[in-house]
């Protein structure tokens, strides 16, 4: 079809110009068979069609026709493959994304955590601090009052020891006789009491 449409024109313009030569020299015209003999047109076609047979057989037109849809397959391929590689960056975008949501949800429940942490921390070490200086203060007390004690012991001592000595000064030998049995005296009638 593609070589009708190319003779076609050529064979017409050779037609035409070959009358109007043989019209003008007043020659007969000649039929077409014999005006394709003496013409160039008929050794032209004779050469398209033989190269239409070989451009044929040798499938240089199905040739190209594989050419344009192998190129357009190929095409078709790059388009595909380029649409997996956009999902796949859509994919690594939400994965990515995920991650870094999941990365602030861990970032947030470790300060969250160690927040906790650290209020209990504190307020055991406000409680154990507490707790020492009540004990210290207990101990302390304890401390002064075991101190009191020892003084008024020492004072006592010390004041009776005085006041013995005072005595023993004052007293003479008949008053301590008299002391000592007024206190035996005393003590056996306790005694006698408890019986």
């Amino acid at each position: 079809m593609l070589l009708t449409q190319t003779i076609n024109p050529f064979l017409q313009q050779a037609s035409v110009f070959w009358l109007q030569a043989h019209h003008e020299s007043g020659e007969h015209p000649m039929t077409f068979l014999q005006q394709l003999e003496h013409s160039n047109v008929f050794n032209v076609l004779l050469v398209v069609l033989i190269l239409g047979f070989v451009a044929k057989k040798l499938n240089l037109f199905g040739g190209i026709d594989a050419q344009r849809q192998k190129l357009a397959a190929e095409v078709e391929a790059v388009e595909l493959q380029k649409k997996n590689a956009l999902a796949q960056l859509e994919e690594a975008k939400r994965k990515t994304g995920a991650l870094t949501d999941e990365i602030n949800e861990i970032l947030t429940t470790a300060r969250t955590s160690a927040e906790a942490m650290s209020n209990q921390i504190l307020s055991d070490a406000r409680n154990e601090s507490t707790k020492i200086v009540e004990n210290a203060k207990k101990r302390m007390e304890l401390e002064r009052r075991a101190a009191i004690k020892d003084l008024e012991r020492r004072l006592l001592s010390d004041a009776l020891a005085d006041a013995r000595t005072e005595l023993a000064a004052q007293l003479n030998a008949a008053d301590q006789k008299r002391s000592v049995e007024s206190f035996l005296d005393e003590l056996s009638q306790i005694k006698g009491g408890q019986r």
